[in-house]
């Protein structure tokens, strides 16, 4: 049903006489965050993806087993090797693109004409937008369902939490973004990596994490740092980068690892594409989550580059639809390839009452109970 809503001929006006009202010249800017992980920062995405498949087939080569043996040795010291001959071996990982924006969108001819501002250009904006904030908040939302499965089984087995707490009234934030980084120097020798390169990591954070880097008690400004002023400048986590919010948050770097500030609407958004026992998880799921860390090596994202938006006549009347289509997913292959870093009263969701309950991934629209 059309809505229609007016302001009366009379407005604006003062002291009785009618006023000109003007319509500004330009649309007011959505400002949406670019993409955080990029190639070979936090994931890898050198993956050619195919609109006509469901599931990209990944392969990994697994590390060799063999041990060294010493000539002359009581076990195995012989000329010749008594072992069996080793062979390689590999293990498949599956990447789903099945994630998927696709509504049309129509814009009658009869609204153009009243509106003498660009709409259809306009409309293109706010959809690339959409896309860039949804593959954020889907790569965020698999990345921490992913770590804090493997942290439920690990801690129901009698291991220890990978995460890292941050207590804000004691704890110096410098101090737990190296002990998140060492989670990540020591690499996951189950999986054939001894140690997760330093210059593939990200740091994701929210308002809250980054703040701690100005503001404790050894931050990143009292370090013995010449150049402090010109970080305060910059707004900063080190002296030679550039800070923006609206591109993608980029706040400096650290120990070869890129810093980036979330804005609360994406960590909003990855809670939608949360779900537990067949229902999306609570709004509060990652509010306890000041951030956390990942390599490349252990998410993998695809997105189909065929993916387009096409313009026809709209069947409603006279006007264009836009019919967009963009596909992507994402997998994260191995999970101590992410550390999240989690306040002191945290509870891992995925243990909740202390019995592992797994998170699943389900895009927002299909994410219902």
């Amino acid at each position: 049903m059309a809505t229609s809503e007016y302001a009366g001929y009379s407005a604006p006006s003062i002291d009785g006489q009618a006023l000109r009202r003007q319509l500004a010249g330009s649309f007011l800017m959505n400002i949406v965050q670019g993409l955080f992980h990029t190639p070979g920062r936090g994931i890898q995405q050198a993956v050619n993806i195919d609109t006509a498949g469901l599931e990209v087939r990944v392969i990994r080569e697994k590390p060799l087993t063999q041990k060294a043996r010493r000539v002359g040795a009581t076990s195995n010291g012989g000329y010749f090797n008594t072992g069996t001959p080793e062979q390689p071996t590999s293990e498949e990982y599956g990447l789903k693109v099945d994630l998927l924006i696709d509504l049309p969108i129509d814009i009658p001819e009869v609204m153009q004409d009243m509106l003498p501002l660009d709409i259809a250009q306009a409309t293109v904006r706010n959809y690339e937008q959409l896309v860039a904030r949804n593959i954020n908040a889907s790569t965020i939302a698999t990345q921490l369902a992913s770590t804090f499965n493997y942290n439920a089984t690990l801690v129901d087995g009698g291991g220890t939490a990978t995460w890292v707490e941050y207590a804000s009234a004691t704890d110096d934030i410098l101090d737990i973004f190296q002990d998140a980084g060492l989670q990540l120097d020591d690499g996951d020798v189950d999986n054939g990596v001894d140690t997760f390169p330093a210059d593939t990591r990200i740091a994701l954070w929210r308002s809250t994490g980054k703040r701690a880097f100005f503001k404790t008690a050894k931050s990143v400004l009292d370090v013995g740092n010449w150049k402090a002023q010109d970080m305060i400048r910059l707004g900063t986590v080190d002296a030679e980068s550039v800070r923006n919010t609206d591109k993608n948050g980029f706040f400096g770097e650290i120990d070869s690892t890129y810093n980036y500030f979330v804005a609360s609407a994406i960590w909003n958004l990855a809670v939608e594409y949360l779900r537990q026992s067949d229902a999306p998880m609570a709004d509060t799921t990652l509010d306890e989550v000041v951030g956390f860390m990942c390599a490349s090596m252990g998410t993998a994202r695809g997105v189909s580059l065929q993916s387009q938006v096409k313009i026809i006549d709209s069947p409603q009347g006279q006007g264009i639809r836009m019919q967009p289509k963009q596909r992507w997913g994402v997998e994260v292959f191995y999970p101590k390839s992410v550390v999240a870093v989690v306040t002191d009263s945290f509870t891992n969701p995925a243990y909740p009452a202390s019995t592992v309950t797994a998170i699943s991934i389900e895009a927002p629209e299909s994410n219902v109970s």
